[in-house]
């Protein structure tokens, strides 16, 4: 059983809202894990998954990006988007007409030699707020290529490569630990040195207001990305009926889109691509990072 309360306090979100980022420490229940890392195990396996990309190193290839984690596999996935701790956090940082946008995965390997260059998820006008959730499945510790920030660097008015240059800190991770991060925060990782495999499950969240706001994307995607909040979190009632389920109300009003079954319903709202706002990354120095 989850033992956090569904939302932040205030202390917590004027943290998030201040440095751009926040740990959930042991906030994804161990059973859960367990569902999730046999997710990757199937995924990861299947060689006629489309949806996952993959670098050749010194005749070796390694998995580094899973897609549409949600639709695929046993589901756990959905289970995780459908929980009212996951919820929670949502709303409480983007109102209750917030929304998933996306979801992947990015995968580490020991011998992959990949970094992640210096970053911003989405650059926006800030009209409403926006983030990304991480869920680790594994450790990521601070001498292994843990994630590196600029606190308060979602907010400073800089670009990228002015930010990198900023102090940073590094964000050591535990399996199961939550990392909160505003889409504008600048941040990296190196290449994993000792551990053999870090899996993190992204999940970006915004608003239908800043969506609309700022025209970041179409009508039709956000009815098709909306109508996956109650398939979630029904899917999560069904097999926590027991618990108490998070009260979700479709910003889309009488238009919202329903379906006749969940088969159905992953289907056709996984058929709308969404083309995502591209990332913004910093590539001075590049031939002296990768390494």
């Amino acid at each position: 059983m989850y033992n956090h309360t569904f939302y932040l306090s205030e202390a917590a979100l004027n943290a998030f809202k201040q440095d751009g980022f926040l740990q959930i420490p042991t906030g994804i229940p161990n059973t859960m894990l367990q569902g999730l890392r046999a997710l990757f195990d199937e995924l990861m396996n299947d060689s006629t998954n489309r949806d996952k990309a993959t670098n050749t190193v010194n005749g070796r290839t390694y998995i580094t990006n899973l897609e549409k984690l949600c639709s695929k596999g046993n589901l756990s996935c959905l289970e995780l988007l459908g929980a009212p701790y996951i919820l929670g956090l949502a709303e409480s940082i983007c109102g209750n007409d917030f929304f998933l946008i996306q979801e992947f995965a990015v995968i580490k390997m020991l011998g992959d030699n990949l970094p992640v260059l210096w970053h911003q998820d989405m650059l926006h006008q800030r009209t409403g707020n926006c983030f990304t959730m991480g869920i680790y499945l594994d450790d990521a510790p601070v001498d292994d290529g843990a994630l590196l920030v600029v606190p308060g660097s979602h907010a400073n008015g800089k670009s990228i490569c002015e930010s990198k240059n900023d102090p940073t800190i590094a964000v050591p991770m535990k399996a199961g630990d939550i990392l909160l991060h505003d889409m504008m925060l600048a941040h990296s990782s190196g290449p994993m040195h000792t551990l053999p495999i870090r899996r993190v499950i992204y999940f970006e969240f915004l608003s239908v207001s800043h969506v609309r706001n700022e025209k970041l994307y179409t009508e039709n995607l956000l009815h098709q990305r909306c109508s996956l909040m109650p398939v979630a979190i029904d899917h999560y009632k069904q097999l926590h009926p027991a618990e108490n389920t998070f009260e979700w109300k479709s910003p889309m009003g009488e238009e919202a889109l329903t379906y006749p079954s969940q088969a159905v319903a992953l289907q056709q709202i996984y058929e709308q691509e969404i083309h995502a706002i591209p990332s913004t990354y910093c590539f001075e120095g590049l031939h002296s990072t990768i390494v």
